[in-house]
């Protein structure tokens, strides 16, 4: 009776072995085939994330109105000579695109003992549209300014001259550093305006970028990174953007 059990035993044994010997291989594969299908779900998830970039409308040549301004993000040394630096966020491109009545404007400061900036902006005819100053006191980095409720809403299909000036103790000066440019305001054809309407702050500014609406591209971007600014996937946007347009030297500067 001994021998039976143990001989029966053994048959177990041998039988048990004989199923983890099946089973094994194929729960390894079960287990192989899954984590492919999450790394393949984890790159798609990757690969969806939008990535913010620049596509210039139409041919355009650069941009001659940079007051000195270098695309590498620098200055010239005659200009920091006379007290500071300063870049317009904008394109190599003449078309600078917006599609809202009050767009906001970007600019870089560095390297400056100007207490302010002076702003202004006008019209096709030169008539004065709007004009503030914007404290700095001498910091480093991006400065924006908003068109207020109180300023004319920009017009459809028309061009509009922006300038940002550096303001010494002396006041403005002939010699004093600045930068201008032009903003014109388009309109989206229904489908585009309705698909931008419905995305998030990431995907709308990388509907505009691929559109070549540069002005609404940069405000989404900066609005979602001052209220998220530990998020890393909208810093690492912002610095693709700005480096698309070749402005690599001021891509990781401080929103001021």
């Amino acid at each position: 009776m001994a021998k039976q059990k143990s001989i029966k035993f053994l048959g177990l044994v041998s039988v048990a072995l004989c199923l983890e010997l099946v089973v094994a291989p194929s729960l390894l594969t079960k287990v192989q085939a899954q984590t492919q299908s999450d790394s393949r779900n984890q790159t798609q998830r990757i690969s969806a994330i939008a990535r913010v970039t620049f596509d210039p409308p139409g041919e355009g040549k650069p941009d001659d109105t940079a007051g000195g301004a270098s695309r590498s993000g620098g200055c010239l040394q005659a200009v920091t000579n006379i007290g500071g630096c300063i870049v317009p966020l904008m394109p190599e491109t003449k078309d600078g695109l917006t599609t809202t009545e009050r767009p906001t404007f970007f600019v870089y400061v560095a390297d400056s003992a100007a207490k302010e900036l002076f702003f202004s902006l006008r019209d096709e005819s030169d008539n004065a549209v709007y004009q503030a100053k914007i404290p700095i006191n001498g910091q480093t980095g991006i400065v924006s300014v908003q068109l207020p409720d109180s300023a004319p809403a920009l017009e459809v299909g028309k061009t509009y001259q922006w300038a940002f000036i550096m303001v010494g103790d002396q006041g403005l000066r002939p010699d004093s550093p600045g930068v201008r440019g032009e903003v014109r305001r388009v309109e989206l054809n229904q489908e585009l305006k309705s698909e931008i309407d419905r995305g998030k702050p990431l995907d709308r500014a990388e509907l505009y970028g691929k559109n070549g609406i540069w002005f609404d591209t940069v405000a989404t971007l900066a609005q979602a990174r001052r209220e998220q600014p530990n998020d890393t996937t909208l810093v690492d946007n912002w610095q693709d953007l700005l480096k698309s347009v070749g402005l690599d030297a001021i891509a990781k500067e401080p929103l001021l």
